[in-house]
């Protein structure tokens, strides 16, 4: 993890624990949004806006829906792409 991702992941992690009450230490680059952390879609919803005023990026709607995990997010927010 370089040390710009693991920054990424640190404001994921308190993005995820104001919208969703999950703890720092529950969340990985590999858990999932819904099965892992247990958000249901307004939640989602809510995440990825805060992601975007956060960061001032943009995450278009059909992105997000693709975006299922914390790692996934953490690529879309560094690189503006989804991984593959």
């Amino acid at each position: 993890m370089t040390a710009v991702q693991s920054d990424t992941l640190q404001v994921l992690k308190e993005i995820l624990d104001e919208v969703a009450g999950v703890p720092a230490e529950d969340i990985s680059l590999e858990s999932s949004f819904t099965n892992d952390l247990g958000m249901d879609s307004l939640t989602v919803v809510s995440l990825f806006i805060l992601i975007q005023r956060r960061f001032g990026t943009e995450v278009p709607n059909a992105v997000f829906d693709r975006l299922t995990t914390v790692g996934e997010a953490v690529a879309y927010v560094e690189h503006g792409e989804i991984p593959a």
